[in-house]
């Protein structure tokens, strides 16, 4: 009995704090009824939040949650590997550090680096005093360069050996990305073997995900379907990305298939390892009609929407369809482009039910 006073309490209160938005036309003072029932007055109803809207076009979406673990953007990280043998002479970048595309990282001291520069200014002495254009000349040079190239020279730096007839002491091991050093694999005074990894260097502007999608949610995933990920130790923030592409087997033992999607990171806070949650949009299709659930209430066992039409809100029932991630597909009684409320609904369901009740007691 006390919950029934209550409700009939703030029904009452909110009744008369909108009092004031019905509209009164000559036609109602006169008697005259209206077609459309109780009018409702757009200016004065914005003061107590009822808030407009359009009917538009989207795409309905459902949203997928799962687990992800963040990996490495496996086409930005690169694994720097000695390209002769030899010892490390001076070793200025370690593990964690920031680095930048061409930045120099060690310096190596190596036998066969300078004996395969001095070999290529033989070939040009040798070409110098004959035909350098010689077919024979021409091929000795082209295999010096590539040799050259090979332990890491660029054409820019085998053009000044050329000039100078200076031969470089060291091997430099310069970053070919910009990025982070993920491992380092070398101090001063290490001996260093043909092949020997040298530095791991991930670029993090993005990274994978890796989604658990399980097998009920297999059929509904599919490549460039929009995700956003969250991790605990940035609550507030979000990092959006797409489906790269979708697993070929499944775990037998979680019975999910991996999902990988591309994340943007700017900031470089998502670091691989990471657990995370996904959300993934999934459906889609063709565009529909459609407005915020909010927009649509219950009115006498109508789904009814409020539309505007001459600065007044007018009570219009609409058939609805499908309702996906907060919208309402509707599939008759209002078009695109009508505005209609959005905010406020339940006031204005109170203002119609108290006409109504009014009327009835005459």
């Amino acid at each position: 009995m006390y919950s029934h006073s209550g409700a009939l309490l703030v029904f009452t209160i909110i009744l008369l704090s909108a009092a004031p938005v019905f509209a009164e036309k000559e036609s109602d003072r006169e008697g005259e009824a209206h077609d459309q029932g109780v009018e409702l007055n757009l200016d004065a109803l914005r003061p107590h939040g009822v808030t407009i809207g359009k009917v538009e076009r989207r795409q309905l979406r459902n949203t997928l949650r799962a687990t992800a673990e963040v990996r490495f953007n496996e086409t930005r990280r690169v694994v720097l590997a000695a390209r002769s043998g030899g010892w490390a002479e001076k070793v200025t970048v370690f593990a964690n550090q920031r680095v930048k595309k061409n930045q120099l990282l060690a310096e190596i001291y190596s036998p066969e680096f300078l004996s395969v520069q001095n070999e290529y200014l033989l070939i040009l002495d040798r070409a110098g005093r004959g035909n350098g254009t010689a077919p024979e000349n021409r091929s000795l040079l082209d295999d010096g360069k590539q040799r050259l190239r090979i332990l890491g020279l660029t054409d820019e730096e085998i053009a000044r050996l050329a000039k100078t007839r200076k031969t470089y002491p060291f091997q430099h091991v310069h970053s070919p990305i910009n990025g982070a050093v993920i491992q380092h694999k070398l101090n001063t005074g290490d001996t260093i073997e043909p092949g020997q990894m040298l530095y791991v260097i991930a670029g993090l502007r993005t990274v994978w995900a890796e989604i658990a999608i399980t097998e009920a949610d297999l059929a509904t995933v599919r490549g460039d379907q929009p995700v956003t990920l969250s991790v605990k130790a940035y609550p507030d923030d979000r990092f959006t990305g797409r489906i790269l592409s979708l697993g070929a087997d499944m775990d037998e033992a979680t019975r999910t298939v991996k999902a990988r999607a591309l994340i943007e990171n700017p900031r470089r806070l998502l670091r691989p390892g990471m657990f995370a949650e996904a959300e993934i949009q999934v459906g889609g299709g063709q565009p529909l009609l459609a407005v915020p659930r909010a927009a649509v209430v219950l009115i006498k066992g109508v789904q009814t929407v409020f539309r505007v039409a001459s600065d007044e809100l007018h009570p219009q029932p609409v058939k609805i369809g499908v309702t996906r991630s907060g919208w309402t597909e509707i599939k008759t009684g209002v078009t695109e482009g009508d505005e209609i409320a959005v905010k406020g609904l339940f006031m204005l369901k109170a203002m119609m039910l108290k006409s109504e009740f009014g009327e009835g007691g005459h």
